[in-house]
């Protein structure tokens, strides 16, 4: 009987598998892992020099802006940015597009767009706004991983902000198709009513978008959807919490058994409100960063496992649009590419070995991720049957984050000058080369990918 040759063998790896970090090498043939233990026979081999092999990160929250915005980022320089950062998954927002993700025709445009671009395997997000419930059937038909929604009206007339009715009966169609609702948790009323006081004050500065959006602002709005979710009955997923406060209310309402999970952003993890008034409109996001406090707090839930995922909300934008005043300056964070590099440096700092933080970035940014958008039987994991999508990582190296190295179409970030200790070296999509030596190869293209409950 002929021995199999398989199409790749990374060797002499500390490979970070779901079960720990175990030393060896792992086959791949057919765009699948066959094999982690002693070196196989391959086409070809690649030796790891005992540096890390990571699965690829899977970011449940990236807005590549295309199409209609593609001069903002657009799919070609998103996926590029994420390949670089060992991101080899994305799950695309419905909003920023023109159209929006919110009608049959909007998927249509955004697959077509993906597909022709994208370097990284995808999902997209439909929308859920006031008031496109007509629309669901079609959304969920057509194949998207779930629904996002805003509580917080951000002032984008193609995708306004959906009422607590509009929410709770949304949540109900989407119970009975088994699909997730996103949620932008924040108290729109009490926000844009802060707002209009502070700008009627001659406010412009930037400690006013802090004092716009107050904790309570957060923990209400978290409260508040927590209930809806409850009574519908429907799967939860809260984005981008930035306060201690507000994911004990989500612990506690999943101890309780109900069906709900959030995420936290390596922004919020990383950088405080004292950053934000260093930084001006570079750091502004919403929610807002918030105090040191607070981030040690989301640090002692993430390093107990409360914490369920990882994402960045890569939110690019030209570099003009974050000129002007506090109220003026696009909102948003490019970090699409730094998730992995920021973590490892951050939970190290804190004083974590290189190989449990290798874990927590593997636990919070890769399985559980893709668990949460029904992707768990292709990704998030380096195991046998799963796709080979493989990061190397060399844990020693320490550099400093200077544009050049970003691969967004508009390479700013608050994380520029920032030391980091990690960086990816290689990465796999599907066993296939996707990243090597700074620069995105051409080997492959992303594959739509649809949840499977």
């Amino acid at each position: 009987m002929p021995l199999t040759v398989n199409d790749l063998c990374v060797t002499n790896a500390r490979i970070v598998t779901p079960q720990g970090v175990v030393r060896g090498s792992v086959s791949v043939l057919g765009g699948k892992v066959v094999h982690i233990g002693p070196a196989q026979p391959a086409r070809q081999e690649v030796d790891a020099g005992g540096k890390l092999l990571l699965p690829g990160l899977v970011d449940l929250h990236v807005h590549f802006n295309e199409p209609g915005r593609t001069d903002w980022e657009g799919w070609a320089h998103g996926s590029a940015a994420a390949a670089a950062g060992g991101v080899t998954t994305v799950v695309e927002m419905p909003l920023n597009a023109v159209p929006a993700t919110t009608t049959a025709r909007g998927l249509a445009l955004k697959l077509a767009a993906a597909q022709a671009h994208s370097r990284v395997d995808f999902g997209l997000w439909g929308g859920l706004i006031r008031d496109n419930r007509a629309d669901l059937s079609d959304l969920i038909a057509g194949g998207v991983t779930g629904f996002k929604a805003f509580m917080y009206e951000t002032g984008d007339p193609t995708f306004p902000a959906a009422s607590d009715g509009v929410l709770f009966t949304g949540m109900q169609a989407l119970a009975a198709a088994g699909l997730p609702l996103l949620v932008h948790a924040e108290n729109s009323d009490l926000i844009h009513t802060l707002m209009g006081d502070l700008q009627a004050a001659g406010r412009s500065d930037t400690p006013a978008w802090l004092d716009a959006h107050p904790p309570v602002s957060e923990v209400e709005a978290v409260a508040r959807v927590l209930r809806l979710a409850r009574a519908a009955d429907c799967r939860l997923h809260i984005v981008h919490v930035s306060l201690p406060e507000a994911a004990r209310l989500i612990v506690e309402a999943r101890e309780g058994g109900q069906q709900v999970t959030y995420e936290v952003c390596a922004h919020h993890l990383i950088l405080t409100d004292q950053d934000f008034l260093r930084l001006g409109n570079v750091a502004k996001c919403a929610p807002p960063l918030r105090s040191q406090a607070d981030v040690d707090g989301l640090w002692e839930l993430l390093l107990t496992g409360q914490i369920d995922t990882l994402a960045s909300d890569h939110s690019p934008c030209p570099s003009e649009l974050k000129e002007g005043n506090i109220w003026q300056s696009w909102g948003g964070i490019n970090g699409g590419q730094l998730t992995l590099p920021l973590m490892l440096t951050e939970a190290q700092r804190r004083g974590l070995s290189v190989e449990d933080a290798a874990q927590l970035v593997a636990r919070h940014a890769c399985q559980n991720p893709a668990r949460i958008a029904g992707l768990s039987s292709r990704k998030g994991a380096i195991q046998v049957g799963l796709d080979a999508d493989l990061v190397l990582v060399d844990p020693q190296a320490v550099w400093t984050l200077q544009e050049s190295a970003l691969k967004s179409r508009h390479p700013w970030s608050p994380f520029i000058g920032r030391e980091l200790v990690g960086k990816v070296e290689r990465a796999w999509l599907r066993g296939r080369a996707l990243y090597a030596d700074g620069a995105v190869l051409d080997n492959v293209r992303g594959e739509w990918l649809r949840p499977v409950s």
